[in-house]
């Protein structure tokens, strides 16, 4: 099964080539020559095993896609009656009595949940390397991280796992990892995926997301996801129906493309010379892209607004983790000792520094100095990616600058201030600042692993992500790539 993607899977089911308790059964077998991966921390096989057996006996529903659909969800996802650890030591024994809203709208079409995916804690980390059970290793590399913080669901997507698997995005976190991987990723725009039961990090750039093998699969998933729920305050309702319908790769090349000139020039060698094949035969088909300038100084100051505004969004988010309302508790004499003794002991070092400089930020001092000035500084980078949105249908950016970085460079590693402003691995950040929809695709190869190319549109253009990145996959090539079964391209 580890080649069927979501269309290929649903044409099996209808055929009667392929039962859902098979479907369960080879995924389980897939996972359990992958857990060198370490990207659960919750397998259900024993409860889907039942669940399985009763869907062989139902009908395939024809128009049903998500019918048996094997998936994880990132654990920062509210499952009933399931542990839902948020990958923190704070939550390692937290059981929901609710649900969230995308998983249960996956349960009421059938599909099957095989567990929870490791994280950075708490969504919080850019790596893979910050989760209460350890590293996410790369499935390409081992030596590699994956990206974060939906770690675990990239890597199931891309080892061959499941065809399907949530994350969420507050700055990159489902389309750097995909880039990383060599699968697809999507962020939607800000509103159109509930994000009721979903743990909160920074609310005004949360975006539930999701990873894919194909450009098809990912418009297949969307067009039952994407719901107007009274549950999300912040839930907005499609402008955009029938996204795989209307599917349509002839439909992009009536769109013009734009590119970062500033930020193609930094790129090296290599990755640039791959930018630069795609453009000439977007070219070659008569599309028409477009080198554009953008503000530099907006670019330098990505990072920097989204760490002031993220950190601080998340202190507040998660204040009631604290070992009295939620979390596990580490008793002190004094409410303020156990809030102190349980919070030491129930974040890893990395949230701990992020809700420093949040509360840093918020202080009474420091809220014109900082918060309120990085809201104003995320209010002329969105105008400038308005203006070109205004001119232009599609915005290309490279999914990061480099091929996934090795761990051993990556651990305790503190940012300069020079690299804050190497902004060229910051520019998916774009996306959440404005809620714009944005997809990453594989784009090349280079050293036995995948580069990816990250396609954006103005918000609530999600048809226009789709069918641009279609017409990309197919000049491409790249489609359903599985990773070598565990890292095995490296020794």
């Amino acid at each position: 099964m580890k080649y069927y993607s979501i269309k290929k899977l649903h044409q099996l089911l209808l055929t009667k080539k392929i039962t859902p308790s098979r479907i369960i059964k080879d995924a389980f077998t897939n996972l359990a020559q992958h857990q060198i991966l370490n990207a659960t921390v919750t397998e259900l096989a024993a409860e889907v095993a039942i669940l399985a057996k009763k869907l062989d006996d139902l009908v395939v529903p024809k128009d049903n896609y998500l019918f048996a659909l094997p998936y994880f969800a990132k654990d920062n996802f509210a499952t009933k009656g399931i542990k839902t650890t948020a990958s923190s030591k704070i939550l390692e024994n937290f059981v929901p009595n609710y649900e969230s809203t995308v998983t249960n709208i996956l349960k009421e079409h059938h599909s099957i949940l095989l567990g929870k995916s490791a994280l950075d804690e708490l969504g919080m980390g850019g790596h893979g390397l910050y989760a209460l059970t350890g590293d996410v290793l790369n499935p390409w590399d081992l030596t590699r991280i994956t990206g974060g913080s939906s770690s675990g669901s990239a890597v199931l997507v891309a080892a061959g796992v499941v065809p399907f698997a949530l994350g969420t995005d507050t700055g990159d976190s489902v389309r750097k990892p995909a880039g990383y991987c060599g699968i697809v990723g999507f962020k939607p725009t800000y509103g159109l995926i509930s994000r009721y039961g979903v743990f909160p990090y920074a609310p005004s750039l949360d975006t539930v997301g999701y990873f894919t093998r194909t450009v098809e699969d990912s418009a297949i998933v969307f067009d039952y996801l994407a719901q107007e729920d009274h549950q999300d305050a912040t839930s907005l309702k499609s402008k955009e129906y029938g996204y795989f319908k209307n599917l349509s790769s002839s439909a992009a090349k009536k769109q013009k493309f734009a590119y970062l000139k500033n930020a193609h020039l930094i790129l090296g060698d290599e990755i640039r010379g791959q930018f630069e094949q795609l453009y000439d035969k977007l070219k070659a088909v008569e599309i028409s892209i477009t080198a554009i300038d953008f503000p530099e100084d907006l670019l330098k100051a990505l990072m920097s607004v989204y760490m002031v505004i993220s950190f601080a969004e998340a202190v507040s988010s998660n204040s009631m983790l604290d070992g009295i309302n939620f979390g596990t508790r580490v008793e002190g004499d004094t409410y303020q000792e156990v809030m102190m003794n349980s919070r030491t002991n129930g974040f890893g070092h990395v949230v701990k520094r992020r809700y420093v400089i949040g509360s840093y930020a918020l202080t009474k001092d420091n809220q014109t100095l900082l918060f309120l000035k990085a809201k104003r500084v995320r209010r002329l980078i969105v105008d400038a990616l308005a203006a070109v949105f205004a001119e232009y249908d599609i915005l290309l950016l490279p999914a990061a600058s480099t091929i996934a970085p090795k761990i051993s460079t990556i651990k305790d590693k503190i940012l300069t201030e020079d690299e804050l402003e190497n902004y060229v691995d910051d520019l998916l950040v774009l996306g959440n600042l404005m809620g714009n929809p944005s997809l990453t695709i594989p784009l090349a190869f280079l050293e036995k692993m995948p580069i990816g190319i990250n396609v954006n549109a103005a918000p609530f253009a999600d048809q226009k992500v789709f069918n641009a990145s279609l017409l990309i996959e197919e000049i491409v090539g790249i489609k359903n790539k599985v990773a070598p079964q565990g890292g095995k391209n490296h020794g």
